[in-house]
């Protein structure tokens, strides 16, 4: 496995299959998960410890990490030719995330499909992983982007 440097802009044909990118940092706090439970999950229990993890905080709910992944991966992906994020299958939660760890993102790029002189698409997997570099969530994507366009004349 090769980790790729931070690189803005990638276009599809940077891509190389089998390559591994790191990015990320999302502080879960006790807020942040008390206001998403408030506001989108108030059907959720709030539990404030779990057995073994007394003090731990309050636990983040599975739509609270999949929101901050996709935070996450909006905000390194933003500079990149993303023409349509086309499907994601496959998502696993692992482990439970609690108040105080903090989050990143594995990106694997698994296949390119060329699809004409002007896009392609990206299947790529996603690992979410806390500080100590544990699982809690996986899901795979397919991304139509861009190509680098032809140099002027």
């Amino acid at each position: 496995m090769s980790i790729l440097p931070r690189q803005p802009g990638w276009w599809f044909e940077d891509i190389i299959v089998g390559r591994t990118y790191d990015f990320g940092a999302a502080l879960v706090s006790a807020e942040d998960i008390a206001l998403f439970h408030e506001r989108f999950a108030p059907n959720l229990p709030l539990k404030a410890s779990e057995k073994g993890r007394e003090g731990a905080g309050p636990r983040a709910a599975e739509s609270h990490i999949y929101a901050l992944w996709r935070r996450m991966l909006w905000e390194e992906t933003r500079e990149w030719p993303v023409l349509q994020r086309l499907g994601q299958d496959a998502l696993r939660y692992y482990k439970a995330v609690y108040a105080g760890e903090e989050l990143s993102v594995r990106l694997t790029f698994l296949a390119t499909e060329d699809r004409n002189d002007r896009e392609g698409v990206l299947t790529a997997s996603h690992e979410v992983q806390d500080q100590d570099g544990l699982l809690v969530m996986s899901v795979m994507t397919r991304t139509l982007m861009a190509k680098r366009p032809p140099k002027a004349g």
